[in-house]
């Protein structure tokens, strides 16, 4: 039972009244009040109240179903005054047309009456009553003579009313409540005394924003809240983090309570809820009147109804108290008046000029309407939600717009392109599916080309084939762009941007890039959208197959990013491509704040995919600046954004890089679930291969590593995918190639991806290319290079390279016994940690440690015989090989001899080891016991058939 709380006032003037009635003075009181508003609870609480002043109390409470029941209420009352007899008046009693007079009042009234005051007169009397608007017509006879002569007897009557109720004001009703001593309305519950009953409720007290959530919802009505705290049961502790179900939490409980209300009214009051249901907290008083088909007297008649019922706020404009009353309302109305009422709505609100949001919230609700303005209104609609930042608003506003359309005319294929621009916004897939259906549906080539060129050129690889064939012909039925002019000729550049950006001529088409772009002249024109896309596409073709250098492309690429505002309209245009040129061309200075500019306007206009594609721009460009934590953070981002649910693995590039360099298990793993491709990915590199090849030399297996880097290069090479500034692959192969012992393979790749980085000329590639060779050089030589890629790296604003290069030296140098070895880890370590690389850091640290503590006779002694041998001679050079053949074992077993000696000797490869080895065996007595075994082998084995002797 709910605790009486807040009703001290109504206790104490009821208190009074009964001390009254000791002493022959009765009275009437009525307690009225809307719906829920405790009326009941505090009859209830009246019982104890005065039996403790030895107050007998009577009670009854009406039902509306038994209102043809003569005396029903009456009888109720008074049976505990009659113990030996059933109180069982004639249901047929004859009803006078007036109330005669006391002294000829007929039967059963006076002798009723003359029961009551004779019990009174020996006890005192308390009669409760609860709902008398619902009681029947004999009993409020009988309880209008009471209030006549209540107040010579000793009896107090208390009758609750429920304000609002039409029976409420018959004349009958009135005859009782007019003669009233007093009138009590209790008030809406405190926030104090929510916080009491939602203590009581969870057994401890209850968070602040918990709290003000449950006192909103309850709106001071007790029915409302503990229906609400019925409703949490179950759903956790009453703390600040679950405020927001407090208010999402449905009351399904109320719905048949509102529903018995509303059945009471008359029907002007209901139309008008009705119509509020409908509005849904519009407050325009007059739309709603005539919604509800009222005039202003009749509207404003319902409303008071409605507010002193209690399914109203206590507030200005027309709101429902609580969302439950609006979901019953709805329940009670029929599917033809739901769907009557809101297309109604909605031409009521286009006619009066509301915005046209409010009529097609409306129409959404009503999908038989088809009719020619209500299209408009929902295109408007689609417009204003656009510019609020709610595509996806705007994108149920042109679905339902399509069920008014013809099923194959140019209005379908206008609408599907609206739709499929607004969805590239948050779900590309989805649009990529309306642009090509709307493709099909478009008469002519300039509408055509049109609609392709809203295909984003990343996306159009995902169309399907018949598709991308439409926008092949549509580019052929515009002609050479250097033969048109005007509109044609923009449609005519975006499309051919598109087509050769998903490359559908397959291999051999980058090639031509750096020849169409020369073709343009030394200043290509950049001044509209479409020539910057072009130059974009071309610039691109012509950075991946190294057909240009750097020195001509990163200045016409800062161009381009010149003339292009930062938006985040970018992403569905050529344009992501410029990362990746400028980052190949080591000029990221101005592409950096461009991406913060367009990421944040992207943010604030809730586009969920140019968040995702502006991340992984972004992802690409703090990698390049060797800030590989923050690179890290923004791809998470973009994750968790989404982007695996529409980007293909190839345009997730950054991110691949970032698990690559980072070394992330997790975030490999994760990438390696994924497997949408793209359409070219049949002639161009997987990522897969990259990550395959990455996770498998972070588990020690090296041959299968480098056979996955390997293939991904030989597939780069056939695509014309030629840039070591892009993916050094070459790089990759070639260290573990060296670490197999496979010195002679490192060296050639390393040659060619030198050659290229210098035609290339950018510090990051040739300062790579300089590094890795020097890492596979042994000697003095490998130093020098090291040490000259140090020197080139300086001037480049990739951090984690120049960190890269300087704990190499230190460790070659420690190898050798320099004495800068210490001061090169230094610098390569704190470089590591300000580029947020920690396992090259960690690596730093460890040399650094070693340093202090060489390898000694005991160090060596824990090795097993045959790990003493191979680190033996592997230490004096000896390729991993040639180890195998003079032991007589295999590569792989020599590779795993190898691990376990570099870690007991706390060396981290064949570099360092070449310092131990005046510790270690060079192998001569191995050799020489090989060569003995294989000369006996020889002098036994039999001669081949034909061989001569």
């Amino acid at each position: 039972m709910t605790p009486l709380l807040d009703r001290q006032r109504e206790l104490d003037l009821i208190s009074e009244a009964l001390e009254a009635a000791e002493g022959a003075s009765g009275s009437l009181l009525v307690v009225t009040g809307g719906l829920g508003t405790g009326k009941t609870t505090l009859l209830r609480a009246l019982r104890p109240l005065a039996e403790q002043r030895g107050t007998q109390v009577l009670s009854a409470s009406a039902a509306l179903l038994e209102q043809d029941f003569a005396f029903g209420v009456v009888g109720q009352l008074l049976e505990p005054l009659l113990p030996d007899t059933s109180f069982e008046p004639a249901a047929d009693a004859p009803e006078p047309a007036r109330d005669p007079a006391p002294a000829t009042a007929p039967e059963p009234h006076g002798e009723l009456l003359a029961l009551a005051a004779d019990h009174a007169s020996r006890t005192p009397l308390l009669l409760l009553v609860d709902d008398l608007q619902w009681a029947d017509a004999p009993s409020l006879r009988w309880l209008g003579h009471l209030a006549k002569r209540i107040a010579h007897l000793r009896i107090t009557a208390v009758v609750a009313l429920r304000e609002g109720d039409p029976r409420g004001e018959e004349p009958r009703v009135h005859e009782i409540t007019d003669r009233a001593a007093r009138v009590l309305r209790p008030d809406p519950l405190s926030p104090q005394s929510t916080a009491e009953l939602v203590a009581a409720r969870f057994g401890r007290p209850a968070d602040p924003a918990y709290l003000t959530a449950c006192h909103e919802i309850g709106a001071g009505n007790p029915l409302f809240l503990t229906a609400a705290l019925d409703a949490l049961a179950g759903t956790g502790a009453p703390d600040a983090e679950r405020a927001h179900t407090v208010r999402t939490t449905p009351l399904p409980s109320l719905r048949e309570r509102f529903l018995a209300a509303l059945r009471t009214q008359p029907a002007p009051v209901q139309a008008m809820a009705k119509a509020l249901a409908v509005l849904d907290g519009h407050t325009d008083l007059e739309l709603a009147g005539r919604l509800a088909g009222l005039d202003g007297t009749g509207r404003d008649a319902a409303i008071r109804s409605l507010r002193r019922l209690g399914l109203l706020a206590p507030a200005d404009g027309p709101r429902f108290v609580h969302r439950a009353v609006r979901e019953a309302v709805e329940d009670a109305m029929t599917s033809a008046e739901h769907e009557d009422s809101h297309i109604y709505a909605a031409l009521l609100l286009h006619g009066a000029g509301h915005p046209a949001e409010q009529a097609a919230a409306q129409l959404l609700e009503a999908t038989s309407c088809q009719d020619g303005w209500a299209i408009e209104v929902l295109r408007s609609a689609a417009t204003a939600a656009m510019r609020r930042g709610a595509p996806e608003d705007a994108a149920r506003y042109l679905r339902r717009a399509l069920l008014g359309s013809t099923p194959a005319g140019p209005d379908r294929a206008a609408l599907l392109v609206d739709l499929a621009t607004v969805e590239r916004a948050f779900d590309p897939p989805a649009a990529i599916r309306h642009i090509s259906q709307a493709l099909l549906l478009i008469p002519t080539a300039t509408q055509r080309a049109k609609a392709a060129a809203r295909i984003p050129p990343s996306q159009l690889g995902g169309c399907p084939p018949p598709s991308v064939d439409v926008v092949c012909k549509v580019a052929g039925e515009l002609g050479d762009a250097t033969l048109i002019a005007g509109e044609d000729r923009e449609l005519a550049l975006r499309l051919e941007a598109r087509l050769r950006h998903i490359a559908v001529a397959g291999p051999g088409r980058l090639l031509t890039c750096a020849d169409r772009l020369r073709a343009l002249g030394p200043t290509p024109p950049l001044g509209t959208a479409a020539e910057r896309e072009l130059v974009t596409v071309l610039l691109h073709g012509a950075t991946m197959t190294q057909s240009m250098s750097a020195a001509e492309v990163g200045p016409l690429a800062n161009r381009v990013l010149q003339y292009e505002p930062a938006t985040p309209d970018h992403v569905y245009s050529a344009l992501p491509l410029l990362p990746h040129i400028l980052i190949a061309a080591d000029s990221v200075e101005i592409i950096g704040p461009w991406l913060r500019t367009a990421q944040d306007r992207a943010r604030r206009e809730n586009a969920v995919v140019a968040q995702g594609v502006i991340g992984i721009e972004l992802t690409q460009v703090l990698l390049a600046q060797g800030r590989l934590e923050e690179a890290r953070a923004q791809a998470a981002e973009a994750l968790a954004l989404g982007v695996t649910g529409w980007a293909t693995l190839q345009s997730m590039i950054g991110i691949v890089l970032v698990a690559i360099e980072s070394r992330d298990a997790e975030l490999t793993r994760r990438l390696l679930e994924y497997r949408r491709e793209g359409a070219s990915h049949g002639h161009q590199p997987s990522s897969l291969q990259l990550l395959r090849g990455s996770m498998a030399a972070a588990v020690g297996d090296l041959p299968t590593a480098l056979e996955y880097f390997l293939d991904w290069g030989r597939a780069a090479e056939r695509a014309d995918w030629r840039n070591p500034a892009v993916f050094p692959w070459r790089a990759w192969a070639a260290g573990l190639h060296y670490r197999m012992g496979h010195a002679a393979q490192a060296q050639e790749l390393m040659e060619e991806e030198w050659a290229r980085a210098r035609a290339w000329g950018t510090p990051v590639a040739i300062g790579r290319a300089l590094r890795m060779r020097g890492a596979v050089t042994e000697g003095e030589r490998g130093l020098e290079l090291l040490r000259e890629s140090l020197d080139v790296l300086e001037g480049s604003v990739n951090g984690m390279e120049r960190a890269r290069t300087s704990v190499l030296l230190g460790r070659r140098l420690r190898a050798a016994g320099r004495a800068d070895a210490e001061t090169q880890l230094r610098r390569g370590r704190e470089q590591a940690l300000a580029s947020g690389v920690p396992w090259l850091a960690d690596r730093a640290a460890r040399e650094l440690q070693a340093m202090a503590r060489r390898a000694s006779p005991l160090d060596v002694e824990a090795l097993t015989r045959t790990e003493r041998r191979v680190a033996g001679l592997a230490a004096h050079g000896v390729s991993n090989r040639d180890i195998a053949e003079r032991l007589d074992v295999s590569s792989r077993a020599v590779e795993k001899h190898l691990t376990h000696a570099y870690r007991k000797l706390n060396v981290s490869g064949r570099a360092e080891l070449v310092g131990l080895a005046h510790l270690l065996p060079d192998g001569t007595a191995d050799a020489t016991r090989t060569a003995v075994r294989r000369t006996a082998a020889n002098r036994t084995e039999p001669k081949h058939r034909g061989t001569p002797g």
